[in-house]
C-alpha cells in the first residue's frame, strides 16, 4: 500500500509493517504548526511593509505632505490665532466707545506660541487647528449678524451725531454705585408733609462736598445760590442742545458760572444740602423738551447691563425722597 512503512527484523528476518509513533506525530505536527506561524509572520510582513493599500498609499501621501509643509501650516495658523486676538481687542474697544462702558463677554483667545504649535504632534496640532477654525467661524457669524443688526436697526446719519452727544448718558457723580441711588423718578413720599407727590428726578446719596460732574457737554443756563430753606438752594441747569436740560440740585458748592461751556464729564460743582433737603445729595433731573423724564433712562455709560438692570430696579422702589 502506499504510504505503508515496513522495517527489517533481524529476529525473524522478515520485513514487518511499522507502528504508528505518537511521539514522531507530535513533532510532526510541532513542525507544521511552526511553518504555519512563519508563513503568517512573513505574509503580514509583506503586507504591512512591501505591499500597500490604496488607503495606505493616500495617508502615507498626506502625511508627508503635512511634513513637508507644517512650517507653513503653522505659520498660517499662528498667524490666524494673532488675528483673532486682534479682532477681539478692536472689538472691545469700539464696544467701549460705542457705549461707554466694559464688554462683559469674555474673548475667545488662542495664545499657543509659534514654537509650540510648530513643535506639536499630529493629534495637538489638529486639535489647535480645529480650535481656530470654530472660533474664526464664531467670529465671522458675529459680524455678520451684528452688520445686518446695525445696517437695519442702528443707522445714523451725520446729522444726528450732534444729537447722540447731547445725551447725558454719564453719571452725575464720579464712581456711581447702585445702592447710592435712594429713590427714583414717579410717585414718592414728601418728607416734609409725608403726602404722595411726583418726584420729578432721582435722589443720589453721598458725602458733602463729593463732587458733581456734567453728563453731557453743554452750556450753563443756570448757576443759581439760595439761602432759603426750600426749594432746590443750589443748583445749575445745562443745557445740551437739541431740547435736553439736566438740573443738578441741593448743592453745597457751585463751580461754574452762567454761559460757561462745560465739557462731558467736567466737574460743576459739589453735593451739599442747601435748600429743601432733609440729608446731602444731589436731586438730579432730565429735562426734555420741556417735560421731565426719568433720569434713569440715559444714565447708562460706566455700566455693565447687570448693575444698570439693577439700577433701574433701585430707582423703581416706592419710598421716601429726600427732597
Amino acid at each position: 500500500m502506499a504510504g505503508t512503512k515496513f522495517k527489517y527484523n533481524k529476529k525473524t528476518l522478515r520485513y514487518e509493517r511499522t507502528g504508528v509513533s505518537i511521539v514522531g506525530l507530535a513533532f510532526r505536527g510541532f513542525g507544521y504548526l511552526i511553518f504555519a506561524t512563519l508563513f503568517f509572520v512573513g505574509l503580514v510582513t509583506l503586507q504591512n511593509f512591501v505591499i500597500d493599500t490604496p488607503l495606505e498609499k493616500s495617508l502615507r501621501a498626506e502625511n508627508e505632505a503635512l511634513e513637508n509643509h507644517k512650517v507653513i501650516l503653522t505659520a498660517s495658523l499662528f498667524e490666524s490665532n494673532e488675528r483673532i486676538g486682534q479682532l477681539n481687542s478692536e472689538d472691545q474697544k469700539l464696544y467701549e466707545r460705542l457705549f461707554e462702558t466694559k464688554l462683559t463677554e469674555k474673548p475667545t483667545r488662542n495664545s499657543e506660541k509659534k514654537e509650540e504649535i510648530l513643535t506639536a504632534g499630529p493629534e495637538v496640532f489638529g486639535q489647535w487647528e480645529a480650535s481656530t477654525r470654530s472660533a474664526s467661524s464664531e467670529i465671522i457669524k458675529k459680524a455678520i449678524t451684528r452688520d445686518v443688526s446695525w445696517s437695519k436697526n442702528i443707522h445714523i446719519e451725520k446729522r444726528d451725531l450732534g444729537q447722540l452727544k447731547s445725551l447725558p448718558t454719564l453719571s452725575p457723580v464720579e464712581k456711581m454705585e447702585v445702592d447710592k441711588l435712594v429713590s427714583g423718578f414717579g410717585k414718592r413720599i414728601n418728607p416734609f408733609h409725608k403726602g404722595i407727590y411726583h418726584h420729578d428726578g432721582v435722589d443720589i446719596s453721598l458725602p458733602a462736598g463729593t463732587s458733581v460732574v456734567a453728563t453731557a457737554p453743554g452750556t450753563v443756563l443756570l448757576a443759581n445760590t439760595s439761602n432759603q430753606i426750600s426749594g432746590f438752594g443750589n443748583y445749575i441747569e445745562i443745557d445740551h442742545g437739541n431740547g435736553i436740560i439736566t438740573r443738578y440740585a441741593h448743592l453745597g458748592e457751585l463751580k461754574v458760572r452762567w454761559g460757561q461751556k462745560v465739557n462731558k464729564g467736567q466737574a460743576i460743582g459739589s453735593i451739599g444740602s442747601s435748600g429743601g433737603s432733609i440729608a446731602p445729595h444731589l436731586h438730579y433731573e432730565v429735562i426734555r423738551k420741556g417735560i421731565n423724564v426719568n433720569p434713569v433712562h440715559y444714565m447708562v455709560a460706566g455700566f455693565t447691563s447687570t448693575q444698570y438692570n439693577a439700577l433701574v430696579e433701585a430707582s423703581t422702589k416706592q419710598n421716601q425722597s429726600l427732597d
